[in-house]
């Protein structure tokens, strides 16, 4: 059985839709779903097999569908556009809330009750549980759907939700607290099912995380590449921003695609790019050499023995890597500068090509500002990567 594992993260939670998106494509088929808070309203609407219309949900998606706001407002306030004089009404906003004792959850209620088909996901095959802590019992409660009364199940995926800033409101008589706070990632409740094999999707939110360390457990998961946004950024253009993050990072891992930023097909051949960088000129090995404070060595044994590993550290590269992923981590580098498409599968040779084709159009070279005892400083080079990398790109491909 193949499970999937939903962490919370509130806003951050369309890249699980996204990354759910690609595994459809895929064709890999879950047996079981499990998760917190966001998490447990996305895998809702899985279970009950509508993929495409929580898509759409989080496409289509503004802050007044969530919270009791304005949309206009919310906007402004993310993005620190505050005017002096629409401070006052901030604050009375904000006194408001407090006096009743939190946000109002009508709005996410009736999102809930507009997404959720409580009988399609008792119909369903697929398992289907959820966390939750009970304030009243003071316990954590983790729950398959067959452990929550009929007609109740809205609201129990509504207190998996339950974030301490929301009003709060009784499920059978008790206060419910949102299930971040036991456990983020429930990798376990899914184990403990009998589960054996687990795609986990990370969101990096704030929460705890319970470690599991089963032996006969296999876990892929599915991480952003790239950091999300804010857990309250509930704007269409967040949203849309991770739905493609999410998608396309689950691809990579899948796929087997290469690069840190983009994503491209592999070429796997090693000695193609081990040639590329041994056919690297030597006056330009030689300058490289200088940038980094490496002299009197042969150019050769400059670029393998020294050169590739300082760059592989500034890279922030695995110290195992391949020649294949340090030659595109390099071009990746122009890549950024250039502003090349970031959604979109390349191969090697395609990406190469755009990248070189627009980087005549940016190239030029770096302003050499960083005294040279730091950039020969292997600690010190560290903090100030940026131009020292900007300067051995352009040698590189000048």
């Amino acid at each position: 059985m193949l499970g999937l594992v939903l962490e919370g993260g509130g806003a951050k939670g369309s890249y699980e839709i996204g990354a759910c998106m690609a595994l459809r494509e895929l064709g890999i088929e879950i047996d079981g779903v499990v998760g917190t808070s966001i998490g447990a309203i996305n895998g809702a609407m899985i279970v009950q097999g509508d993929l495409e219309k929580a898509y759409e949900m989080w496409h289509n998606i503004s802050p007044s569908d969530v919270l009791d706001v304005n949309d206009s407002d919310f906007k402004k306030l993310m993005n620190m556009d505050i005017r002096t004089r629409d401070i006052p009404r901030y604050v009375r906003e904000l006194i408001n809330i407090i006096k009743n004792k939190g946000f109002d959850t009508q709005n996410i209620r009736n999102l809930l009750e507009a997404n959720i088909d409580e009988k399609k996901i008792r119909e369903s095959k697929m398992d289907y549980g959820i966390v939750t802590v009970s304030l009243t019992d003071k316990k954590p409660m983790e729950l398959f759907k067959e452990d929550i009364p009929e007609g109740k199940l809205t609201d129990y995926i509504m207190a998996s939700a339950y974030h301490p800033t929301f009003k709060r409101e009784k499920v059978d008589g008790k206060l419910f607290l949102d299930g971040a706070f036991h456990d983020n990632l429930p990798i376990r409740l899914l184990y403990e099912k009998g589960y054996r094999n687990i795609i986990a999707i990370r969101l990096y939110a704030i929460g705890r995380v319970r470690k599991v360390k089963e032996k006969d457990l296999e876990i892929t998961y599915i991480e952003p590449s790239e950091k999300l946004c804010h857990t309250l950024d509930f704007t269409n253009r967040g949203a849309r921003r991770n739905l493609k993050l999410g998608y396309y990072d689950t691809l990579k891992i899948f796929k087997n695609l290469k690069g840190k930023k983009y994503y491209i097909e592999p070429k796997n051949n090693e000695e193609f790019f081990l040639n590329y960088l041994l056919n690297i000129d030597e006056k330009k090995v030689l300058k490289i050499g200088n940038i980094l404070g490496i002299e009197n060595i042969p150019y050769r044994r400059m670029l393998l023995e020294f050169i590739i590993p300082r760059l592989i550290e500034l890279l922030k590269l695995d110290k195992d890597v391949g020649y294949e992923e340090l030659v595109i981590a390099l071009v990746e580098e122009i890549a950024k500068k250039c502003e090349l498409e970031k959604f979109e599968i390349y191969s090697y040779d395609e990406f190469y090509a755009k990248v070189m084709e627009n980087y005549e159009k940016y190239k030029r070279r770096p302003k050499n500002r960083i005294p040279r005892f730091i950039k020969q400083n292997e600690i010190l080079s560290k903090v100030a990567k940026e131009p020292i990398i900007d300067e051995i790109v352009f040698e590189i491909f000048r």
